[in-house]
């Protein structure tokens, strides 16, 4: 063959081999082929001796090859030059030139040919690498690289990572959150739990979520709730990416949400003279969780649980509680709120609570008349709160449906309700007739009567316990519920109730007849009737089928 038709076929091949490797990956040698022309080409034959001198065998330069770039180079994969004579290795680490500078390892393979270039740590991530060998590396033959040789790579850009909890709530985390680790690329796996550290320091276990060439993640999993309302440092320090490389440090600060408590309970812990019909309440720190903290509640009288009914209000952060029947006289009743209860967000309770009340000594003969059942409530809870008599029946006239009292003469009800009020709150005494003896001498003012809370809040709700033959102050949520939805949002509020059947001016002055016979021993109606703190009040008169109901709102702004 043709000498000038043998470099050409050598070259082509040599062409074709490099474009094949420089199509492979992250992992495997990138070759460039550098040959030699001339007799050592062939190997055979030869120089043939003429008058002129001989070309010289000299290299051929990467001029020669078409250049290929290499992408998403791995950071630890090694570069191979492939040269076509055996090379003098000294002469070619001379003329090694690194862009962007960087320390390698040089390894010749046993024909001198193959030169692998390979970091002594990393190349530097997304970072477009340059390896030439300039003019003046030499062949074993002595003959010189007239022209540079180059291997150029782009590397693969660095893992990254970011960390997030599983479960946030707003500005916090809950106490049952875990966190997700997530990473550009594919990482050693077995690096990571020993990377994980928390402060304060909390057991877990890491477990895959995903795992593939574009990103992974995995999730740190507590082995016990966080503590509430308490900062916590997420720190993931020492993940090997799959070159073994490094990761950057990443850290995460949160805070938990806080623990729901225990603000108050209704009566008031150590309150004595509680009346048998007192409403029974906790009030939370926050929404709970409705089943859970019912469950946790105990109304008890030495050690005996007191049945009763549920109710939530006030956005379940209220908890009502009315026995089935009246509280029996002068007896030690116990409210416990356990450790079970927990807020809507299921974080449990910062600490069992508890409180205990005393109820009224049995009232000395004679016996008031017997008044039909009554109820009342108050903001902040009296001292004293109010007494439920025995019911008793009369015959009376039942109605289809209900109403206001009449025509528009619940307006005169309820006006005369109020007149009652303010005789007694004033230092007079209403008789069983009605009419106010000894008005006068006590230093209060008269309540005044608003009308913005009487149709708003006080006659509604007597017109729907009236139609539903119903008498608690808890249904469809409390009487701070009701004024808040109105427009009154103060904190100083009391509510009284009246449930009796008959004429509803007979009903009314009955009612307050039996709220005056709370005196004696401070009843809570008769406790909030003359409550100083309070200024203004609504009052709602409804009836239906015979029964009546009185609903009295005090209120202060």
């Amino acid at each position: 063959m043709p000498l000038a038709s043998a470099r050409r076929s050598l070259a082509v091949a040599t062409a074709s081999l490099l474009h094949r490797s420089t199509t492979v990956r992250a992992g495997f040698a990138l070759l460039l082929a550098v040959v030699l022309a001339g007799g050592a080409v062939g190997g055979s034959g030869p120089v043939l001796t003429t008058a002129t001198p001989p070309s010289p065998n000299v290299p051929l330069t990467q001029a020669a090859f078409r250049t290929t770039v290499a992408t998403d180079h791995g950071l630890t994969a090694p570069v191979a030059i492939t040269f076509t004579t055996p090379m003098n290795e000294a002469s070619v680490a001379a003329a090694l030139r690194v862009e962007p500078p960087t320390a390698v390892e040089l390894r010749w393979d046993l024909t001198g040919e193959v030169l692998t270039i390979a970091p002594a740590t990393t190349w530097q991530a997304g970072t477009f690498h340059t390896i030439s060998v300039q003019p003046g590396a030499r062949a074993k033959t002595g003959q010189s690289l007239s022209k540079a040789a180059r291997a150029v790579f782009m590397t693969r850009l660095a893992t990254t990572s970011e960390v997030s909890p599983t479960k946030r709530m707003g500005d916090r985390v809950s106490t049952e959150t875990g966190f997700q680790i997530t990473f550009t690329g594919p990482v050693n796996a077995a690096t990571i739990p020993a990377a994980i550290r928390v402060d304060p320091a909390v057991p877990g276990s890491v477990h895959v979520v995903s795992t593939g060439e574009g990103s992974s993640r995995y999730t740190f999993v507590p082995a016990t709730p966080l503590r509430p309302d308490a900062r916590y440092d997420f720190t993931v320090s020492g993940v090997r990416d799959a070159d073994g490389l490094i990761l950057e440090p990443m850290s995460l600060a949160v805070r938990t949400v806080s623990a729901p408590a225990v603000k108050e309970f209704r009566p008031a812990t150590d309150a004595a003279d509680v009346a048998r019909d007192a409403p029974i309440s906790v009030r939370f720190s926050e929404p709970m969780d409705t089943r859970a903290t019912a469950q946790a509640l105990r109304v008890t009288i030495d050690g005996k649980q007191v049945p009763g009914a549920i109710a939530w209000a006030d956005e379940n952060t209220v908890l009502g509680f009315t026995p089935d029947t009246a509280l029996p006289f002068e007896t030690r009743v116990a409210i416990e709120i356990a450790a079970t209860a927990e807020s809507a967000r299921h974080v449990p309770l910062e600490a069992p609570a508890q409180a205990t009340f005393r109820t009224v000594a049995a009232p000395a003969p004679p016996a008031p008349p017997s008044p039909r059942p009554n109820a009342n409530t108050t903001n902040p809870t009296p001292t004293k709160t109010a007494a439920k008599a025995p019911t008793t029946t009369r015959p009376t006239k039942r109605t289809t449906g209900g109403s206001a009292v009449g025509g528009g003469r619940w307006a005169a009800v309820e006006t005369y309700y109020l007149g009652l009020m303010n005789c007694t709150r004033t230092g007079g005494w209403v008789t069983a007739s009605g009419s106010c003896s000894s008005p006068g001498g006590r230093d209060v003012a008269p309540l005044k009567l608003d009308a913005g809370i009487s149709s708003k809040v006080s006659r509604p709700y007597a017109r729907m316990v009236a139609t539903e033959n119903l008498c608690s102050h808890f249904i469809g949520g409390s009487p701070a519920n009701r004024l808040k939805a109105a427009g009154y949002t103060s904190y100083r509020w009391a509510e009284n109730l009246g449930c009796r059947s008959g004429d509803p001016r007979a009903a009314v002055l009955a009612t307050h007849l039996f709220f005056q016979s709370e005196r004696p021993y401070n009843g809570g109606h008769y406790v909030n009737l003359m409550n100083a703190k309070y200024d203004r009040v609504g009052i709602g008169v409804w009836s239906s089928g015979g029964r009546v109901r009185l609903v009295i709102d005090f209120y202060h702004s």
